[in-house]
């Protein structure tokens, strides 16, 4: 979502990503005094002198310490929604953050930390860190032991720390995952105590952030996604925009300056406590084979909060790339694309400038670009970006270039990868049919949804071919069939426990 700005004179709702209905009013707050059950209470009006550093909500609803419920298994704040509309009861208060930090870029917070201890907001966190499932950190706590003693007591402990302001930072416990080039992706994952406060910073913070960032940038946003990115660089090729610069930055989140990121923060938080949070979260000590050790640079992936952190380290190259006016047509006319550290200029003209622009300003990021992945390119020749490949090629059928994408060979391989590790024909007795053909399933409508708006009928149908050559094989081999070939309806056996397809599931782009 794009917010265009206005210059016509008429004072108008600024519509946020936090509301279906966007704001009817601006309306500030003030933060009522720290008590024991942390509160804030809404009143209407205009922001006055006294209160520009108060937070903002909106539709008169207030952020309370009630005590939280449960019902069905799922954890939730009383008189909520539960289930994907939990968020409805905190959508006016961070929908009236967006709304001032958008209407006053100069303005800075500082009355969070009560918010943070809010139980509205310590729940929704929870909620939220509970639905992603994960590891457990180096106090070896699960969240199924958070459930099983208890989640109403355990956030209610948190939030006495948080206001006592006696809660401590943990380490977090390093582990690497296999890249596709060989090397290995290091990975910080923090406790599940740790990831709920990270949470709840995040839910305050990032509608203030969300104000400042640039509409091209696309990763961990709220209404953003790797789809619309795709789809923005298909437009731009059609475009004419068939110049490429593909750009890739060495190990950013293990790169990022401490001091230059608190920086960055505090000039729309000026919270101590939250501060002193992000500060410690960014030092937190890294536990590896029994060592400790304790960074000055760089932020874990596997944080709850890093891809934010990461952003707003990065708006600092966007705004500079917007306020250059690189994408303006009688100018550069280079478009710059943006996910989280990936990168992608696209342009008309010579693309040495927009590369040597791209170069200064990570440079004074104190970044670096990778020699080997940087590069620069042509549609015609085709590039790879977010899993989707590009490219412009002649269409005899209709005399001219058209634009393509479609998964990519390196995202084609990866998912054949995990169907044989999901049917794995060594340890077909290890698991039944019906538990075979939901793990499918999910993997189907997971890599369904992220790629059906692209040309990608004919990898869906080269796919399908393998799933159910893949699914017969391990059918045949649960019931002692020598040949798959000497049994041609044990793939529509399989079709018929429930497994899906892919084809005739795109969603062309129009």
């Amino acid at each position: 979502m794009s917010f265009p700005n206005r210059d016509d004179g008429i004072k108008r709702p600024i519509e946020g990503p936090y509301s279906g209905e966007g704001a009817k009013v601006a309306r500030s707050i003030s933060a009522s005094e720290m008590s024991g059950n942390a509160s804030c209470e809404v009143r209407e009006g205009r922001t006055t002198d006294d209160d520009r550093d108060s937070t903002t909500l909106s539709e008169g609803r207030a952020l309370t310490a009630h005590k939280p419920v449960q019902d069905g298994g799922e954890l939730h704040s009383a008189g909520s929604m539960s289930g994907g509309t939990r968020i409805k009861r905190l959508e006016p208060f961070l929908n009236g953050l967006y709304q001032c930090a958008k209407a006053d870029r100069q303005r800075v917070f500082h009355s969070l930390h009560d918010k943070l201890c809010s139980m509205d907001v310590l729940t929704e966190a929870w909620n939220r860190v509970a639905s992603n499932k994960g590891a457990s950190g180096v106090d070896n706590e699960t969240i199924e032991d958070i459930r099983n003693s208890g989640a109403e007591q355990y956030l209610s402990a948190l939030q006495h720390e948080l206001i006592n302001e006696t809660y401590n930072v943990e380490c977090v416990r390093r582990v690497y995952i296999p890249k596709p080039n060989g090397k290995q992706r290091p990975l910080g994952i923090p406790t599940v105590r740790d990831r709920i406060v990270q949470q709840a910073v995040k839910l305050l913070i990032e509608p203030i952030f969300e104000a400042d960032f640039q509409p091209f940038s696309y990763g961990y946003r709220p209404n953003k996604s790797a789809q619309q990115a795709s789809q923005e660089i298909y437009k731009y090729i059609n475009f004419g925009l068939t110049n490429i610069v593909d750009v890739d930055i060495e190990d950013f989140f293990g790169t990022i300056d401490h001091d230059k990121l608190i920086s960055f923060v505090t000039e729309r938080i000026s919270d101590p406590y939250i501060l002193k949070l992000i500060r410690e979260w960014l030092r937190a000590g890294v536990v590896y084979n029994g060592e400790t050790t304790y960074p000055d640079m760089g932020t874990p992936q596997g944080g709850v909060i890093s891809p934010l952190l990461a952003n707003i380290y990065l708006n600092k190259l966007d705004t500079a790339w917007n306020n250059r006016k690189m994408n303006n047509r009688y100018g550069q006319d280079a478009h710059l694309i943006r996910f989280a550290d990936d990168m992608v200029v696209l342009t008309s003209k010579e693309p040495s400038k927009a590369m040597s622009v791209i170069a200064e300003l990570t440079g004074s990021l104190g970044l670096r670009l990778s020699p080997e992945k940087t590069k620069v390119t042509t549609a015609q020749n085709g590039f790879d970006f977010l899993g989707f490949h590009f490219v412009r090629i002649r269409n005899e059928y209709r005399k001219k270039e058209i634009t393509y994408f479609l998964p990519s060979v390196k995202a084609v391989r990866k998912f054949r990868d995990k169907i044989r590790d999901i049917i794995p024909l060594t340890k077909s007795h290890t698991k039944s049919e019906e538990q075979a053909v939901s793990e499918l399933n999910q993997l189907i409508t997971g890599w369904n949804n992220y790629f059906n708006h692209s040309n990608a009928s004919h990898v869906y149908n080269s796919l399908d071919r393998y799933i159910a050559w893949k699914a017969a094989k391990f059918y045949c081999k649960v019931h002692k069939i020598r040949f798959v070939s000497s049994r041609k309806d044990t793939k529509q056996k399989m079709y018929a426990k429930g497994l899906k397809r892919l084809s005739g599931r795109i969603h062309y782009v129009r």
